[in-house]
């Protein structure tokens, strides 16, 4: 069994940095004791850890808080390193803690003698550790007073004394608000809202992630065809672990879980630990870029209508609205029977009206999706219900010209597939926006309405784009003529 020993000062960055521990380091079986040294008029509480503890309860470590008196800081921590034979931490262990804490604040590493074996200020984010010092011949109490966080981590002895050095290598980005996302993720859990997937779980599901199981890729994500056991299959979106991606995760498990719409995916559960940040969702059968150029008439004008609803949906049934912020064709799923679920709510945020959403989230991949981006969100970041409806224009228009979206902005020297719309249509020769490849075998009545649709949601201006109610009553009206 591993034991890992911390300090711990009275005031939060302490507790931060033990949340830290916990959450990337610690595994199953663990035992984490925690050391706080007694001060006059101390107002440490040991009862006050209860998301800690229950952070260990669900990981199955032993947590312990004790609380020494009478002697030095520092001797009470030599005291317990040696009563439980510690020894110094990885240094990936050490980079972790180092960019969680502030340059005012110390991180102290000890070794069973009670020798400094690293005494160094927080880094924050610059993201670099130092080289473990060779062990000094004495500590000075007075620099370790003014640390603010210790800790050693035991190794595990054999019966023939081997030392094996079983230390979990930490994340090299380190996740922000740990507390916020582990105490949002379990009350999901516990509400029954989604089923908590782990690693193992998926590993599994997925043929160990095999490349023939991956559907798409993107530049911050991978989807792989899963299957769950007893007949069920799903599809499992992993995210590549970066500064923002238990954020992401956290902000579409939240979204999707209290939804409830046949043409939004319906969520399966989630996997967030140390290496794997993931959605598990149901399978479809592919994404409307993957199908485009080969959908029969009736077959993109079913996916316009699913589509247009799911978007109603989010900007009107939704209690305050949802703003998707990545509508394009490769988030557009499709069933074998080409019913359209919107999907990919990575980017999706809660829209409070008249209040500036938190800047936390890292930018739509604009390379990949700016030619699905409103003008306004693009050149000055504003979000609001019209940019979801400007995109679903494009989308509009990929259907009615079997063109993709991003074709034109790739190709040099091209026109985009809206430029080349907005043209054509003030021009009044809407008949040339339509893929020839349909050969005339459309209904003209529903052709008229999508066009007139993308016409509106296209608008440069935000105010003059109709709501996404609006479109829906555009498309379903009975009769419209230009």
């Amino acid at each position: 069994m591993r034991v890992i020993i911390v300090g711990l000062k009275k005031d939060n960055y302490s507790r931060e940095m033990l949340l830290r521990l916990l959450t990337l380091v610690v595994s199953p079986c663990d035992s984490v004791l925690a050391v706080h040294s007694e001060e006059p008029s101390d107002t440490f509480d040991p009862n006050s850890f209860h998301i800690h503890e229950d952070i260990c309860k669900s990981k199955q470590v032993d947590f312990q808080v004790k609380v020494c008196t009478g002697d030095s800081f520092v001797t009470n921590l030599i005291n317990q390193v040696r009563l439980h034979h510690a020894t110094m931490p990885k240094e990936s262990v050490i980079t972790s803690c180092l960019k969680g804490l502030p340059p005012t604040c110390s991180l102290l590493v000890i070794d069973t003698r009670g020798r400094v074996l690293l005494e160094k200020t927080g880094s924050c984010q610059q993201g670099s550790a130092s080289k473990i010092k060779q062990p000094s011949c004495s500590s000075q109490d007075a620099s370790v007073e003014q640390s603010d966080f210790t800790l050693n981590f035991s190794k595990q002895v054999t019966s023939q004394g081997t030392i094996i050095d079983d230390g979990t290598d930490s994340l090299q980005l380190p996740e922000p608000n740990l507390q916020k996302n582990f105490q949002k993720f379990a009350g999901l859990e516990f509400k029954g809202a989604s089923r908590r997937f782990t690693p193992q779980n998926l590993q599994s599901a997925t043929n160990n992630f095999s490349p023939q199981m991956v559907i798409s890729e993107c530049r911050y994500s991978k989807i792989y065809k899963a299957d769950l056991g007893s007949g069920q299959a799903a599809a499992v979106k992993v995210l590549q672990i970066t500064e923002w991606s238990g954020e992401d995760l956290l902000q579409e498990i939240e979204i999707l879980s209290g939804l409830n719409h046949e043409n939004i995916v319906k969520l399966i559960g989630y996997c967030y630990s140390l290496n794997i940040h993931a959605v598990v969702y149901n399978l479809l059968h592919k994404s409307l870029k993957q199908k485009l150029t080969q959908l029969r008439w009736s077959e993109r004008n079913k996916v316009a209508v699913g589509i247009a609803k799911a978007l109603e949906y989010l900007h009107h049934s939704c209690s305050p609205p949802i703003i998707h912020r990545d509508v394009r064709s490769s988030n557009i799923l499709l069933s074998c029977h080409c019913e359209a679920q919107l999907s990919n709510f990575e980017a999706a945020i809660v829209h409070h009206h008249n209040q500036a959403p938190a800047n936390t989230k890292k930018p739509v991949q604009v390379v990949e999706s700016s030619a699905y981006l409103a003008p306004e969100y693009l050149m000055f970041g504003k979000v609001d219900e019209k940019i979801d409806v400007y995109s679903y224009g494009v989308v509009l228009l990929e259907l009615i010209t079997g063109k993709e979206a991003t074709q034109d902005i790739l190709a040099a020297n091209q026109e985009s597939l809206v430029l080349q719309a907005r043209s054509l249509l003030s021009q009044g020769l809407w008949e040339n926006l339509i893929d020839p490849h349909l050969n005339e075998d459309y209904g003209k009545e529903e052709m008229h309405k999508m066009i007139m649709a993308a016409r509106l949601c296209l608008m440069h201006s935000s105010s003059r784009r109709p709501t996404m109610k609006t479109v829906c009553n555009i498309l379903f009206t009975q009769k419209i003529s230009f």
